[in-house]
């Protein structure tokens, strides 16, 4: 999710946002988004100095599209997600850090790659595993340990295999195998199974 990004990076996050987040991480509870951006709107007009103005334009914004998403009567304008994309690249801009900017460019490239996610909201969840997933093979299994330098989207291609087995609900040993294999054969390093049964714990508790 395109908002949890900046998390690391704004220190007084108002609980309106943060209580976002159980919304938009459960399908039956995205009705309860068209409250949250009202609850999100209220704060911002009472406090008309919070610095981050363009974070809360974001939140306001992801809370727009998550209502959209859940069918329900009176819906906000439809183009609320076209402008999520330049105003999160805006904001990574403000705080100039390297690794913002690539974080916020992965989540970008993953939905723009994959037109399931982009045609079909009812697979907003879909794409909020998929996302986790990349992140875990990007900041915690990262073989080659490249994620302080690398682009972000060194290991994406491993994705869409490592969701499929997640999604089946594969047993830790055989994701373990998979990310194993991946090292090996295909990136050509020295495995280490031990850290791959780890990752696999990881991956398993996604869901």
């Amino acid at each position: 999710m395109v908002l949890s990004c900046f998390d690391r990076y704004i220190k007084d996050i108002p609980i309106s946002v943060h209580e976002l987040y159980p919304i938009i991480n459960d399908n039956e509870k995205w009705k309860e988004a068209h409250e949250q951006f009202t609850k999100i709107s209220v704060f911002w007009h009472e406090n008309e100095n919070y610095e981050h103005d363009h974070y809360l334009r974001l939140a306001e914004l992801v809370a727009k599209v998550t209502y959209n998403s859940s069918g329900r009567p009176a819906p906000f304008d439809s183009d609320s997600g076209y402008y999520i994309p330049g105003l999160a690249l805006n904001l990574a801009e403000i705080f100039d850090d390297y690794r913002l900017k690539e974080e916020v460019k992965s989540v970008i490239l993953l939905f723009n790659r994959h037109k399931k996610f982009r045609k079909n909201l009812a697979t907003a969840k879909d794409f909020l595993l998929y996302k986790k997933i990349d992140d875990i093979l990007w900041f915690d299994w990262d073989p080659i340990g490249i994620n302080e330098i690398a682009p972000r989207d060194e290991y994406q291609a491993y994705i869409p295999e490592i969701f499929r087995l997640v999604k089946v609900k594969a047993d830790k040993q055989e994701i373990a195998d998979r990310l194993y294999k991946l090292e090996c054969e295909n990136i050509g390093v020295i495995g280490t199974m031990e850290k791959c049964l780890a990752i696999a714990d990881k991956l398993l508790n996604l869901q």
